[in-house]
């Protein structure tokens, strides 16, 4: 069952049209992404029996290999304000998963001491931060660990999205990109430990260019002003596309923090 919470404005954004292409971009490319489900398993661990908490979970594409990753005798919660994406989730995994719609800065489920949290390209949509990164602590148990992979300020991907995303996405994208000294100000403030951040390049990839294209115009709903072209174009703009053996890659350049739960005072 779905918990409703009332987010932010700019936190529910994956609804209607851009959630319905957002979900299309990665059924028709199932195996982009599987460099950052790679990444997420090198950096969250999540085996066997761990209670798990993700925020901003989207249309499940982390969820279900976290879910995999602990079995039936671990935990995955996903939370998302936006549950349109998430309907089927919780059914399709047969309980492994609980389904919340809260927003993070919100965030006050029925399950508490989680081992670990993740969270993926979502942070830069949340505004409160600092209630957000206090209300994750209070779900964890001490020692509990905090995963968080996102665009972070002053980066080529951040310009990337501020040129031609904001421009051309059908909700707009304004957002609030993290940088590692307001990161690490939050973690001081709300219980965390002293972050480490990695910078981690993932590859997406396709059979050609034209499909890539496709993917990005799809993944971030252009507006129809916009073509499979310009999506690819503004791409090679900012970013790096190299040859990957029989086809080509988006290279993805991402921040990754990590920290703790620190013990509970006293």
């Amino acid at each position: 069952m779905y918990m409703s919470s009332t987010p932010i404005e700019s936190e529910v954004v994956f609804s209607g049209r851009r959630s319905a292409t957002y979900r299309d971009a990665l059924h028709l490319f199932p195996d982009a992404w599987l460099d950052d489900i790679a990444a997420m398993r090198r950096f969250l661990q999540p085996v066997d029996g761990r209670r798990v908490l993700e925020i901003g979970a989207g249309n499940g594409h982390f969820s279900r290999a976290i879910a995999e990753d602990v079995g039936p005798t671990g935990l995955l919660v996903a939370t998302d304000p936006s549950t349109e994406q998430l309907e089927d989730l919780e059914i399709e995994s047969g309980g492994r998963i609980r389904v919340f719609g809260q927003a993070a800065h919100m965030l006050d489920l029925p399950i508490r001491d989680f081992d670990m949290a993740w969270s993926r390209g979502a942070v830069h949509h949340i505004s409160d931060k600092t209630a957000a990164w206090a209300a994750i602590a209070a779900h964890m148990r001490p020692g509990g660990k905090l995963v968080i992979a996102d665009i972070f300020a002053g980066t080529r991907l951040a310009a990337y999205f501020d040129d031609f995303i904001a421009l051309s996405c059908c909700t707009g994208h304004e957002v609030s990109f993290l940088s590692r000294e307001f990161a690490t100000s939050l973690c001081a403030l709300t219980g965390w430990d002293k972050p480490q951040f990695t910078d981690v390049t993932t590859r997406w990839r396709f059979d050609t260019k034209a499909d890539l294209g496709h993917f990005l115009r799809l993944l971030f709903s252009a507006t129809e002003t916009f073509t499979d072209d310009d999506c690819l174009v503004a791409a090679e703009r900012h970013l790096d596309i190299v040859s990957d053996g029989n086809g080509i890659a988006l290279l993805w350049p991402m921040t990754v923090m990590e920290t703790t739960r620190l013990p509970t005072a006293n």
